[in-house]
């Protein structure tokens, strides 16, 4: 016989179970609360990396050591955030500031002939005009703007009138470079902007080796090449005097000349200027190259390698540097 549920105790167990449902989440859901509310990851400080700067002086022929700078800091693994010239180390700046490897910069400087950076022109204002160079730069950089570089560039250069220092950080790449290698009396000043700026000279007469200049864009840490000083016991008896005739037609020769040939700006007062801002630098890299001229392929290799040497030594210390450098410098997530 068939026995009807009572309907009270099916209404009761049918209410009982999703109350048994509720109370059993409720409890699953107290014991999740338990402790704090809501959990925290503790943030790793970030280790900011310092603003390494490279600074190439001037020098004239002298400056192919740049290029041997560049290849020993890079064969150890370290590489500038900026990259600040005057003169000759514009022009070496610029190209690698744009993204030229080493190797590609020696090639370069090996078989470059004076010939594609020399335009003599009759003129009382100088005799080089200086259009083949800032052709010549622009041609090597890809038409690019300074602003466009890789690593970011600065080259040096002074107002012809007012000898005030100028920083140029954008633009047109080749005539920045040509303002900074503008020997007053042999090269002709260019204008910036062209045709209706004011004309630039060589940066050498005001700043040869720009320190300050790295500092104010921003530098932590400055390296700083310079090629004028006579490191060796060899000395250069003719490195004071006008370039001979027969190298008259060497762009590097002229370049060389930058500051003897003008005793505007020759005096000790301004010697001792060039000197005091090269000593702001932490780190102060001098090739030995005093004795050295460029005349032929085979110095400008001993200029190269004269720039291995004088920075090998050195890497180790520039590494821990910037180690030291970076463990003091935080950025916050």
């Amino acid at each position: 016989m068939f026995v009807y549920p009572n309907l009270k105790q099916l209404n009761y167990k049918k209410l009982l179970c999703p109350s048994l449902l509720i109370v059993c989440g409720m409890s699953v859901s107290a014991c999740n609360n338990i402790g704090p509310t809501t959990s925290f990851v503790q943030a790793q400080p970030v280790v900011a990396a310092p603003k390494v700067a490279l600074v190439l002086g001037g020098g004239g022929a002298k400056g192919f050591a740049h290029v041997g700078v560049i290849k020993a800091l890079e064969e150890s693994g370290i590489t500038p955030t900026l990259v600040v010239g005057t003169s000759v180390g514009s022009l070496v700046g610029s190209l690698y500031a744009s993204g030229y490897t080493p190797r590609r910069l020696e090639q370069l400087a090996l078989n470059t002939p004076d010939s594609e950076l020399t335009d003599f022109v009759l003129s009382n204002q100088g005799f080089i005009e200086g259009i083949k160079l800032k052709n010549f730069i622009n041609a090597k950089v890809g038409g690019r703007a300074i602003e466009d570089f890789p690593i970011r560039f600065a080259a040096i250069a002074a107002e012809k009138h007012t000898l005030k220092k100028a920083v140029f950080t954008t633009g047109d790449a080749g005539l920045a470079v040509q303002a900074s290698c503008s020997v007053p009396n042999i090269f002709i000043a260019p204008r910036i902007p062209e045709k209706t700026g004011k004309k630039y000279i060589d940066g050498g007469v005001i700043s040869l080796v720009p320190v300050d200049s790295a500092r104010d864009l921003g530098a932590d840490i400055v390296i700083a090449v310079d090629v004028t000083v006579p490191t060796s016991s060899k000395k250069n008896m003719t490195s004071n005097l006008l370039p001979a005739v027969t190298s008259l037609s060497s762009f590097w020769g002229l370049l060389e000349n930058n500051l003897s040939s003008n005793t505007r700006y020759s005096t000790t007062s301004h010697r001792s200027l060039v000197s005091n801002e090269r000593e702001r630098a932490d780190i102060v890299i001098t090739p030995d190259v005093g004795h050295i001229s460029s005349l032929d392929t085979n110095q400008r290799s001993a200029l190269i390698m004269a720039g291995v040497q004088a920075t090998t030594p050195q890497a180790n210390g520039i590494k821990q540097l910037i180690k030291e450098k970076s463990s003091s410098k935080y950025a916050t997530l």
